[in-house]
């Protein structure tokens, strides 16, 4: 037996799955987001693709999107390990049930594999096709094989050596399990909570705002408006499920956002994407059962933050001017679920004092971004240039907000609805001081997140708020 020979029995060639593998994530998802993303208005033509088989179907969305290599979530653990393997003289060999022309581009920019195989000429290259391909190539027990799912059974059973990213291995039935090998990959149960966002569910309080300005603090409308709570919940829970899932491209290029579970790849997109309709559904069929008109606001509500997730967010200041209306149109909720007409005053000064929150969001974005070096937003209309005109609206903004309530502490309506309104005079300096202190904060670069995640975590801020409750308190008796 001659030398090369005996170095192919001591290290045959290690091949390595993509999906799941190699990244933590489904290049056929991603590829299928990116199509809604920038080709929604064509989605017509997915079903007619699928008629081609999944092969065909592959090759069409490969043709149809183009995939950024460097914005994928890789295995590092894994990456490092092939690297000591190549390094070592190892050949390395990339086989996925992706289309080759994506695999073509993620071997090249990394510049690891000898050899790619993809699916492409009408054969979808997963299980049983996979494995008969590398065995072909390679001979039976001829390689070693790193995997991550079931439909790699067939694959390892071929191989030599059969590792897998899983932390519990895979027992083949041949009297062999499968070796761990790569980063230690956990369940996604924890990281699908993570990314419904339990902590901006504290938004949807706003519900209960009309009950509360319209002293009708009785059972029956507290129960009311504890359903519109939870239907707001999770239809925002719903979005970001398919905001993060769409913009999970841009998020891995973004300092903080690229650890969101969708973006780091532990969460999976098919999760994701089934878990955000079935929480909308939800919602909605919740609100259908009880209460049909905050059915009616609900829907508008869920069918405005898929527009902002799937189109709005991207143009300069529609985004801006859609996230005060978000906000208000919680407030609005809340009066369909309890049948509190809301006031002028109310509506007016939410949506300046939203706007300006908005505003401050996206200021703080724009400045942590000139910090970086860099110059554009990723997925937004902005550039660092913008950040001076941003928090001028944002300040002005907050400042209308106070104007009205001034003007509304004067009017008929408070005169009508408090016992001594004199006491909601008070709230005005309050006022002045929490939203000029948040913009000073703001532009020295301290407030890095939304804005009402801050406030909720600032001690001051909370301080303010109860205040101004306290206040509205001694106005109403």
């Amino acid at each position: 037996m001659d030398q090369d020979n005996l170095e192919r029995e001591a290290a045959p060639p290690l091949v390595v799955d993509l999906d799941g593998t190699l990244i933590h994530s489904d290049l056929l998802w991603e590829a299928l987001l990116l199509f809604i993303r920038t080709r929604f208005l064509e989605l017509w033509r997915l079903p007619f693709w699928l008629l081609s088989g999944k092969a065909g179907f592959k090759q069409k969305l490969a043709h149809a999107v183009i995939l950024d290599p460097a914005a994928l979530p890789y295995d590092q653990t894994l990456l490092a390990m092939l690297a000591a393997e190549r390094s070592q003289g190892r050949i390395l060999v990339l086989a996925t049930g992706s289309e080759r022309r994506f695999a073509d581009s993620i071997a090249a920019h990394l510049g690891l594999f000898d050899h790619v195989h993809a699916t492409g000429d009408g054969i979808n290259l997963t299980s049983h096709n996979k494995a008969r391909h590398l065995a072909s190539i390679y001979g039976d027990k001829g390689f070693d094989y790193v995997g991550n799912a079931n439909a790699d059974r067939a694959v390892w059973l071929k191989s030599r050596a059969a590792y897998s990213v899983t932390q519990r291995p895979f027992h083949l039935g041949d009297g062999r399990s499968t070796e761990q090998m790569g980063a230690v990959r956990g369940g996604w149960g924890m990281a699908l909570v993570k990314a419904m966002r339990p902590r901006q569910w504290l938004k949807n309080l706003l519900v209960f705002v009309p009950m509360l300005a319209a002293h009708e603090i009785t059972a029956v409308a507290a129960l009311d408006s504890l359903l519109a709570f939870v239907a707001f919940s999770l239809c925002a829970s719903s979005a970001y499920l398919l905001n993060d899932a769409l913009d999970a491209t841009d998020d891995r290029l973004h300092a903080t956002k690229r650890t969101r579970p969708i973006a780091a790849g532990t969460l999976p997109i098919s999760v994701a994407m089934v878990a955000s309709p079935l929480l909308a559904a939800t919602a909605l069929l919740l609100c259908a059962t009880f209460n049909p008109l905050l059915l009616a606001a609900v829907f508008l509500y869920f069918a405005a933050t898929l527009c902002y997730s799937l189109y709005l967010k991207r143009i300069l200041m529609i985004d801006i001017v859609t996230l005060a209306i978000l906000y208000s149109m919680r407030i609005l909720g809340g009066s369909a679920a309890t049948g509190i007409e809301p006031s002028f005053w109310l509506l007016a000064f939410s949506f300046f004092i939203f706007l300006s929150l908005a505003l401050l969001k996206r200021f703080s974005e724009l400045y942590n971004l000139e910090q970086q070096g860099k110059h554009k937003t990723a997925g937004r209309g902005y550039t660092t240039a913008d950040k001076g005109p941003v928090g001028i609206m944002g300040i002005n903004s907050a400042f209308v907000s106070v104007l009205i309530f001034i003007l509304y502490v004067e009017s008929q309506n408070a005169l009508l609805q408090y016992e001594t309104p004199a006491w909601l005079a008070g709230i005005v300096p309050l006022l002045v001081f929490w939203l000029g202190r948040l913009w000073t904060l703001a532009y020295r670069g301290q407030v890095n997140e939304d804005p009402v995640l801050y406030v909720s975590r600032d001690k001051v801020s909370l301080a303010v708020l109860a205040l101004c409750l306290a206040l509205a308190t001694a106005a109403a008796f």
